[in-house]
């Protein structure tokens, strides 16, 4: 009997404990990193996927609210397809697509780049046999890619606006 109340009781602490694992949000960041986030003005990027990227990124920096500009990030998205993947010497339908987001982080003040990096994702599509059907299939593969990446672009900043206030104190 004492060791199934020790089993229940681990098991309610596992439950908890397990249940408070999952990725940071902004509100969960201390405030001096929130500000730092909601500081950094974003310039839009080109395209379908540049509107959905600049749309993710505003939504996940201006979680709270967004600040007095400090910071402007500049990103550019560039999009690879390549068709035709082959298995052992015979063609499918399947294409192979590629995103990748360059950004540069430059101060308001001094135009100076305080960071540069960049985020790629790729994914197969394709496996839909009606051309309007692989159309919509990439389109929606593009849409998905580019709010990947700016969860990326995102975390990247959070990162490094954290480890910036560690390093000034």
């Amino acid at each position: 009997m004492w060791w199934l109340s020790q089993k229940n009781a681990l098991s309610v602490f596992l439950l908890f404990f397990l249940g408070g694992c999952g990725s940071i949000t902004i509100g969960d960041l201390d405030e001096l990193t929130a500000q730092s986030i909601s500081a950094v003005a974003v310039i839009d990027a080109s395209g379908r996927s540049g509107q959905i990227y600049t749309r993710a990124l505003e939504r996940s920096l201006y979680a709270k609210n967004q600040s007095t500009p400090r910071y402007s990030i500049l990103s550019v998205i560039k999009i690879t397809s390549s068709s035709a993947l082959s298995v052992r010497g015979a063609t499918s339908t399947f294409k192979k697509m590629s995103m990748v987001v360059n950004f540069t982080v430059s101060s308001q003040v001094d135009k100076e780049v305080v960071l540069r990096g960049s985020v790629a994702t790729d994914t197969t599509l394709g496996t839909v046999s009606s051309l309007f059907s692989q159309d919509q299939s990439e389109s929606h593969a593009r849409d998905r890619m580019a709010k990947l990446l700016a969860q990326r672009v995102v975390q990247k900043l959070q990162l490094f606006f954290n480890d910036k206030k560690n390093y000034e104190k």
